[in-house]
């Protein structure tokens, strides 16, 4: 049904709504918040500096004060749990006319301890003891428009079949679907909360798991055309790499050439710490592929990250004559016409760049295998699409983020793992310290010594733009503080904020040399590979996972020479000392996931996996396992029965493999 007509949704509205693509009275019911947050008076500490929502009196006058341009400062007294605290409010301007002395006021916030004040981020005057607050994150339309909007949709009333099957329902005591869409947009309740959490992961979880498990049925019900690999071709390169593969690589290449040989495609996850050589896997795959006379293409998250990754192969098959090409948006109109063309007729046998290359103009002459870098960044949907876009095609994707198997095996269903776990000889093990914020002029003084030696340094920083709401520094405080502490250094600063034809400018000199100091936030994660970079300093490193630690601290002590990271936090944080005992990816993921707990079953939202809204895999653990279990099982149930439940059909049609010619 149409959402023209209904009482209380006027044409401004619609036209809001129509910009955010809901059209009708089940898109705007089915999208929902994306993040919650609960107020819950007086529970936990005020001087934890977590946010806390707490019983407060006014004991001063406000004072209003221009921070900034288009930001206003409030600052007050109140009294507190019998603490009289200075209380300060940014960009809450309203309050100067609401707040009087001895004015009783809820406010959520949490307390600095280096300026002794609360900032304020909400205040409410009327009494309560709990109270939840919807966002849906959208850009066109407000929060409180967009809950009018829901709430004048169900006065009309709802008729919507449930996705999810009944006996789930009743076997985990879930909220039926309409009791639900109302708890979830309108929560009244703790248990409403809880309620939504626990079926909003699960249902995204079930659907997750069906999805893995119809890629499998698909899969295997394909056969390819037969690979017959030149074995002396493939002797050549590997005798030209000037190095000797470690015993890891060579057990993996071993799973790759049986699985491209076999007769259904290859769907395989190479899963390795960071610096393993995973990347000289990929372009051997390729070279097999090539061998045999298909092409090959390696997909990769950034356009950086591909001209490094085609600059990497190009030294390699050097003399080989296997035709290599980049294909990015900086590549020219009409240079990038005439790679499209001689792919087309396959007189380019290997073309890398980023996941613009699975768009329709790319058409290939005869696509042999599908390499994508940085897997974890890539969902189930896009494989499925990968899939159906080039059917009895090998798919082999890379992943430098190592997880617990047992975690693997579930959360990559559809996939094969193999490991890398021994690294590359003359590789030194980085050198990880964890300092408080106090520190930072040793660690001044030891990024000036390495300079001397004509080494490079990158410090990360974990905000663009300074924000009220987090206590840390942003990138802009941080270059007027190195630029200050580091006198006659050369120091450059890259964000995501920047456009990519100056964000690769800024590395290229960096890597060139240009400068001795990169200032950046974690563009530099995915990828970057400078050999003379040889020291990372992370600022408000408590803000970050391990994993993601793991990853930016990969960016340094890539050649023989030995690698330093320095851990900068405000607060004491025993997360971080797992760091510093190792560098050996997969035992920290296994360490945070024993700290994270096989998650809380009641949890607050998580930012989820790729391919995930809502749920996550570690934190959420136990409710993964079970709707696994049920995906799968119920996968089978409804290809047996014909089942029409809507969306199944949609998966099913999305996964539907594509007949005929490979385009």
């Amino acid at each position: 049904m149409n959402l023209e007509g209904i009482k209380g949704i006027g044409p401004k509205t619609l036209e809001y709504l129509k910009q955010e693509n809901i059209l009708t009275i089940k898109d705007l019911v089915t999208t929902y918040p994306k993040s919650y947050t609960v107020y819950e008076v007086n529970v936990g500490d005020l001087f934890s500096c977590e946010p806390v929502c707490v019983s407060a009196v006014v004991v001063s006058k406000p004072i209003f004060l221009k921070y900034r341009r288009n930001i206003n400062t409030i600052i007050f007294y109140a009294n507190i749990q019998s603490y009289k605290i200075k209380c300060v409010s940014f960009s809450l301007g309203y309050l100067r006319y609401k707040l009087f002395t001895n004015t009783p006021v809820i406010l959520y916030g949490r307390y600095k301890k280096e300026n002794k004040e609360f900032i304020v981020h909400n205040a409410f005057f009327e009494p309560f003891s709990i109270k939840i607050e919807t966002d849906y994150h959208l850009k066109q339309i407000k929060n409180d428009l967009m809950r009018k909007a829901v709430k004048s949709a169900f006065q009309v009333g709802i008729n919507l079949e449930d996705n999810l099957p009944k006996e789930l329902i009743e076997q985990y005591k879930l909220y039926p679907f309409v009791r639900f869409l109302t708890a979830c947009h309108f929560p009244q309740t703790k248990m409403d909360y809880i309620q939504v959490q626990r079926r909003r992961k699960y249902e995204e979880f079930f659907w997750y798991s069906v999805s893995l498990e119809l890629l499998k049925v698909t899969r295997k019900k394909v056969k390819k055309p037969e690979r017959v690999i030149d074995k002396e071709q493939i002797s050549r390169v590997l005798f030209g790499l000037g190095f000797e593969l470690t015993p890891d690589q060579k057990e993996v290449m071993k799973d790759i050439y049986r699985d491209i040989s076999a007769d259904y495609s290859m769907n395989r996850l190479i899963q390795g710490d960071v610096g393993c050589g995973k990347s000289i896997l990929a372009y051997l795959s390729a070279v097999l592929e090539v061998s045999a006379g298909y092409q090959a293409v390696i997909m990769v998250p950034t356009e950086l990250l591909a001209i490094q990754q085609y600059q990497n192969i190009t030294k390699l098959l050097e003399g080989m004559h296997i035709s290599v090409e980049l294909l990015t948006s900086g590549i020219k109109k009409k240079d990038k016409e005439d790679i499209l063309y001689r792919l087309m007729n396959h007189r380019v046998q290997i073309i890398v760049g980023t996941h613009a290359l699975i768009e329709e103009k790319v058409i290939f002459h005869k696509l042999g295998i599908v390499i994508i870098d940085e897997q974890h960044r890539f969902g189930v949907q896009q494989r499925s699409r990968l899939i159906s876009k080039f059917p009895k095609v090998d798919c082999l994707y890379l992943t430098a983020t190592p997880i617990p198997r047992t975690l693997g095996l579930t959360a990559f269903g559809d996939l094969d793992i193999s490991s890398v776990h021994s690294m590359p000889k003359n590789r030194k093990p980085i050198i990880t310290k964890v300092y408080p914020e106090s520190k930072l002029d040793y660690i001044c003084e030891f990024i000036k010594k390495k300079v001397a030696e004509k080494e490079q340094v990158y410090i990360v920083s974990a905000l663009v733009e300074e924000n009220t709401e987090l206590d840390a520094i942003d990138i802009r405080q941080a270059y007027a503080y190195f630029e200050e502490k580091l006198p006659n250094i050369r120091i450059g600063m890259v964000h995501g904020k920047l456009a990519s034809s100056v964000k690769n400018k800024i590395m290229e000199e960096f890597k060139n040399g240009v400068y001795d100091v990169l200032l950046a936030t974690t563009v530099i994660e995915v990828g970057v590979d400078i050999k003379n970079a040889t020291v990372m300093v992370i600022l408000d490193a408590n803000r970050y996972g391990l994993a993601q630690i793991h990853q930016l601290r990969g960016r340094v002590g890539r050649s023989d020479k030995q690698g330093y990271c320095f851990l900068v936090s405000k607060v004491e944080n025993e997360r971080l000392n797992i760091l510093s005992r190792t560098t050996d990816g997969f035992e920290i993921a296994s360490e945070d996931f024993k700290l994270r707990g096989p998650g809380n079953y009641f949890g607050d939202e998580q930012s989820g996996f790729v391919g995930l809204n809502y749920a996550d895999f570690e934190a959420d653990f136990k409710i993964w396992s079970y709707a696994k279990q049920d995906g799968e099982r119920y996968c089978h149930t409804f290809l047996e029965t014909d089942s029409k439940n809507p969306k199944f059909l949609e998966l099913l049609t999305m996964n539907k493999m594509q007949k005929g010619k490979i385009n």
